[in-house]
C-alpha cells in the first residue's frame, strides 16, 4: 500500500517541523511548506526524500502558483497549517508592514489555504482525512482590544468550526488546536535567547503528542496544556474588562522580564 501523504504549510521550523519528524518516522510521505531559503537549504540535504516546496504565503500569486504544485500530489491524507507571523504588540507597535504580513500569514493565506485543502483531501479506507489549523490559546480569550494576532487566531478557530461543519459528511476531521507558549527557538529568539518565563511553556515534543493524540482520537480540538485550558475556561466567565486588565497586567510583567 502507498504511503499516506501529509502537507505542512509552515513546515520549516517550530511545530510544524516538529510534526513533519513525527510523521516521517511513522512512514508518512511528506510535503511541506516554508519561505526561508536558508531553512530550506539546510533540511533539504538532511530529508532528501522529503518534497519541500518554497513560497512566500504573503504573495496571493506564489499561493496559488504553489497550489498548482500541490495539486500534482493530491490527494493528501492530513494538511496541516502551521504557518504564523508574530510580533509582540506590547513591545512593538505595528507598522502598516507589520500588520499587512500578520493579516497576510495569519488570516489570509490560512483561508486560501483551507479553501484549497478541503477540495484536495481523501480518506482512506483505514484512515480518515484530517484538516488541521495550529491557532493559539491568545485567540480562545474575548476581551476588548485584543491584538490583531489574537484575533487573527479567533478568526482561525471559528474558520476551523465552520469547516468541521461543513465537512463531517465526506469523512474529512477538522482540528483545530490552540496551545501555550511552545519552546521553539522561534519564541526563544522574541525573549532574548530564553523562554522559561513565560507561563505554562511545554517542549515541542509535548505538543507534538498532544496534537496527534487528538488526530488519533478525532477531536475537533485540542487546547494544551490543561492548566492553560482551565484558565482559559475560567476567563471567559468573567466580565470582560476584568479580563483585559488581567491580560494586560500579565503581559506587562512578561515584557519586562523579557528585557
Amino acid at each position: 500500500m502507498d504511503k499516506p501523504q501529509i502537507l505542512i504549510i509552515g513546515g520549516t521550523s517550530g511545530i510544524g517541523l516538529a510534526l513533519a519528524q513525527a510523521h516521517d518516522q511513522l512512514g508518512w510521505h511528506i510535503h511541506i511548506v516554508g519561505s526561508s531559503e536558508h531553512k530550506i537549504n539546510t533540511l533539504r540535504p538532511q530529508y532528501p526524500h522529503w518534497h519541500i516546496h518554497p513560497c512566500d504565503l504573503r504573495h496571493r500569486i506564489q499561493r496559488d502558483e504553489l497550489f498548482q504544485t500541490l495539486t500534482q500530489y493530491a490527494p493528501y491524507q492530513r494538511i496541516i497549517y502551521a504557518a504564523g507571523w508574530y510580533l509582540n504588540e506590547r513591545r512593538f507597535q505595528l507598522n502598516a508592514t507589520d500588520s499587512q504580513t500578520m493579516l497576510a500569514i495569519n488570516l489570509q493565506a490560512f483561508h486560501h489555504s483551507f479553501e484549497w485543502a478541503s477540495q484536495h483531501l481523501q480518506s482512506r479506507s483505514t484512515l480518515t482525512a484530517s484538516l488541521v489549523c495550529l491557532s493559539s490559546a491568545a485567540g480562545l480569550i474575548d476581551y476588548p482590544y485584543t491584538s490583531v494576532y489574537a484575533q487573527c487566531k479567533r478568526a482561525m478557530w471559528h474558520t476551523a468550526a465552520a469547516y468541521r461543519a461543513a465537512l463531517t459528511s465526506q469523512n474529512i476531521h477538522v482540528l483545530a488546536v490552540a496551545s501555550g507558549y511552545v519552546d521553539t527557538a522561534k519564541l526563544r529568539e522574541l525573549n532574548g535567547g530564553n523562554a522559561a518565563h513565560k507561563p505554562f511553556l511545554i517542549s515541542e515534543q509535548q505538543a507534538v503528542a498532544e496534537i496527534l493524540n487528538a488526530l488519533h482520537t478525532q477531536q475537533p480540538t485540542a487546547i494544551f496544556p490543561k492548566r492553560m485550558k482551565y484558565l482559559t475556561t475560567l476567563l471567559n466567565h468573567l466580565p470582560q474588562p476584568i479580563v483585559g486588565w488581567l491580560i494586560h497586567r500579565t503581559a506587562d510583567k512578561n515584557t519586562q522580564k523579557a528585557a
